[in-house]
């Protein structure tokens, strides 16, 4: 593939965080012979099902939205943040990220929700919250790519069953300093697919100031 084909999109957001090489758009991570594992390049472009950059399904122009790099760190972190008592929203205009209280409103509070409903799915988008399903396929994917022996088993083994599996899974990695950080930073680069993939699904195409 050449390296034009390798430009725009995806690629501005997450080229400082994505490991890349001539087979893989993304290497997720390496396997314990240290294969590396991922989204290849061919599936990469199957995934725009053919779309040109800057339009959506239909053929249409898509919203282009110009981000610095903290307000999309700010994006990325609201996704993986879940709680019942607040919503977060995405300001497709400004590229703020707003959060609304469930519960107990105040005034400020409620001044922001009249603004919100008015202009629900026009400026301001909710912001999904990553699924538990995504967080454990997470998980599974990165104890593949330890190359501790004992650890990988330790972990795998916790993955297998049992209660409170996500805080288990932290709490044997944090034996290890350096996997613990890089556990922290496979899920965040695997985040940012998915934030982008969401602003896809509505029309929106984010490029970093």
């Amino acid at each position: 593939m050449s390296g034009k084909k390798k430009k725009k999109r995806k690629d501005q957001i997450s080229s400082e965080a994505l490991e890349q090489d001539e087979n893989f758009y993304f290497i997720a991570g390496y396997t314990a012979g240290g294969f590396p594992y991922g989204i290849t390049w061919e599936e990469y472009e199957m995934d725009k099902n053919g779309k040109s950059h800057g339009m959506n399904d239909k053929g249409e122009p898509m919203k282009e939205l110009q981000l610095t790099k903290q307000q999309f760190k700010e994006l990325v972190d609201a996704y993986d943040i879940y709680g019942d008592d607040f919503e977060v929203f995405l300001n497709i205009e400004t590229g703020d990220v707003v959060t609304l209280r469930a519960f107990d409103l105040d005034e400020e509070d409620e001044e922001l929700s009249e603004i919100i409903d008015e202009g629900l799915n026009e400026i301001y988008f909710q912001i999904p919250q990553r699924e538990s399903r995504e967080g454990y396929a997470d998980m599974v994917d990165f104890a593949e790519t330890v190359m501790d022996t004992r650890l990988r088993t330790t972990l795998i083994n916790i993955l297998n069953g049992g209660k409170k599996v996500f805080r288990r899974f932290k709490d044997a990695l944090a034996s290890d300093s350096n996997e613990i950080e890089r556990y922290y930073r496979f899920v965040e680069e695997r985040n940012r697919i998915r934030v982008v993939d969401w602003l896809e699904s509505i029309d929106v195409n984010v490029t970093l100031e």
